[in-house]
């Protein structure tokens, strides 16, 4: 079991930015990654296509006999109901979602993040259920996953679209501001620009991290080698995936396997 991969996946390049913490945290691991290149963004998908391609990832790494499995997708989280699934999950969302009453000091929180997860209420609901004296203020962002799709988080483009995001948040004297999409934290420069310095940007990625570590080890599954290896496999487009993820990763990725993902 301790020489088992862990399973990571995203509707696209946007999880490679939780792939990123757990190899700080955890770089003795073996790491399975699939990102929908093929049917991104998840943001404005209805819930039963989210959960027939959830379906169709978890078979796919059922196959893949990885031992722990990371959704790295808010929208994701937002959607399914994890207790249908046979399997141990780690949370995107949840983790935010504490990291952000951890870090708030004046109790009013910020939430950016696609249109299903807003709509879904998500963040508000389980930030609230952990301290109800919290204000959450939560704005839909469409456009910005796509453009870290495409390559484009440093653009001109992406900090007019961030603008716009934020534009509503910035006067509501937020200290705290979760990162409600794993595409999100290619844009922290932007937004850190956009909020300024008074306002504490959360990467939900950094306590998931910690949170399957403390599984590992509470389970006695920690792979001992001092470097592991990772897979990458995407549904559809490889090109802007490989350029984001070697940039985010710091590192040559050797190959971008292709699946069919519709036939799990």
């Amino acid at each position: 079991m301790k020489q088992l991969p862990i399973g990571v996946f995203d509707s696209g390049v946007g999880g490679v930015t939780v792939l990123k913490r757990l190899l700080e945290v955890l770089p003795g691991e073996d790491y399975i990654y699939f990102g929908d290149t093929l049917r991104n963004p998840y943001g404005d998908r209805s819930s039963e296509e989210i959960k027939k391609f959830t379906g169709q990832i978890i078979n796919f790494m059922k196959e893949k006999k990885v031992k722990a499995l990371v959704i790295a997708c808010n929208t994701i989280c937002a959607t399914i109901n994890k207790e249908e699934y046979d399997f141990i999950f780690f949370d995107v969302l949840e983790a935010g979602a504490q990291s952000a009453v951890d870090a708030t000091k004046n109790k009013k929180v910020g939430v950016i993040a696609t249109k299903r997860t807003i709509e879904s209420n998500s963040y508000q609901k389980k930030i609230t259920e952990i301290d109800r004296d919290i204000e959450v203020y939560q704005q839909a962002c469409p456009e910005l996953a796509p453009l870290v799709e495409k390559g484009l988080y440093s653009s001109p483009v992406a900090y007019e679209a961030a603008n716009r995001c934020l534009e509503g948040l910035k006067y509501i004297d937020i200290d705290t501001l979760v990162l409600g999409c794993t595409h999100y934290p290619l844009l922290t420069p932007i937004i850190e620009k956009i909020m300024g310095e008074n306002v504490k940007i959360v990467d939900p990625a950094i306590k998931l991290s910690y949170d399957v570590k403390n599984y590992l080890l509470r389970e006695d599954l920690i792979n001992p080698r001092d470097k592991g290896k990772m897979e990458f496999y995407v549904s559809g487009s490889k090109d802007n995936f490989t350029k984001t993820a070697e940039m985010l990763l710091e590192r040559k990725i050797s190959e971008v396997f292709v699946v069919d993902i519709e036939k799990y």
